[in-house]
């Protein structure tokens, strides 16, 4: 579940240290065995009751077509939707509302109206925060893995070891930016948040081979969307003081009235 991690580690290695792992002859870095288990006081969890729940897509972007149109995996609760671009490296850009322009007849599609002289550049995705209706619960997991380096001889090896651990220290706040995943899949979810990344121990298993031992720490989120016939969304509501004959207030800003 960190294949994620795994990816935005490598791609960082590749790019602030170019000389040492890219190129003919240069040291790799792969990761081995990992293992996992769960938080004791959140192994055996329970789902909470059906409701509202927050939920997050990650959706490809092309910045040579910005405008889409883009369709969200789940067809999403009436209320607020927050939108954002997010390149290769975990940076968010948070769209304003009249970036955004959704489909009055489909309330999961939407379109990107950049304002101009918006910097698309470097960037690779769109993220959505919204609202479904699901039941949900959380499970916390605490992973453990092995970054092998490996390199010509033991003193590149060496070299390439500490460089490594010096670029993943000072990027440490991105790789946990990036280390975050979801998958959907006929109406359930599966969210993982990084929240912490440890360097618990390291060893040279041969003269030229160096390894670090990380840890990380996961909140998976598990949900499970609400069929048709389990639930109604509250799309309007009525102001306190006012009676029932009173226009109602609709909940979603994204619907024009």
């Amino acid at each position: 579940m960190l294949l994620a991690l795994e990816n935005a580690v490598d791609a960082l290695l590749r790019s602030e240290l170019p000389a040492l792992f890219a190129g003919a002859g240069a040291a790799t870095a792969s990761f081995a065995k990992q293992t996992w288990d769960f938080d004791r006081l959140s192994a055996d969890p329970l789902a909470g009751e059906p409701g509202p729940q927050d939920a997050v897509d990650d959706l490809s972007f092309d910045p040579a077509v910005p405008g889409g149109p883009y369709l969200l995996t789940r067809p999403p609760y009436p209320g607020s939707k927050r939108v954002y671009l997010r390149s290769a490296a975990g940076e968010l850009v948070a769209l304003a509302p009249s970036e955004v322009v959704w489909n009055p007849a489909d309330a999961a599609s939407f379109s990107l109206a950049p304002r101009p002289g918006r910097d698309l550049v470097g960037f690779s995705r769109v993220q959505v925060l919204y609202g479904v209706v699901a039941a949900a619960t959380h499970l916390k997991v605490r992973h453990q893995l092995s970054l092998q380096i490996a390199a010509a001889d033991a003193a590149a090896a060496e070299r390439a070891c500490a460089l490594a651990l010096s670029v993943l220290v000072m990027h440490r706040a991105a790789l946990l930016r990036a280390g975050g995943t979801s998958w959907t899949a006929n109406g359930y979810q599966a969210a993982s948040v990084l929240k912490a990344l440890k360097f618990a121990a390291g060893a040279a298993p041969a003269s030229a081979t160096r390894s670090l031992m990380l840890e990380a720490e996961v909140d998976l989120r598990l949900e499970r969307l609400l069929g048709a016939d389990e639930g109604h969304a509250i799309r309007h509501i009525v102001s306190p003081g006012r009676s029932s004959g009173s226009k109602p207030i609709d909940v979603d800003p994204a619907v024009q009235s």
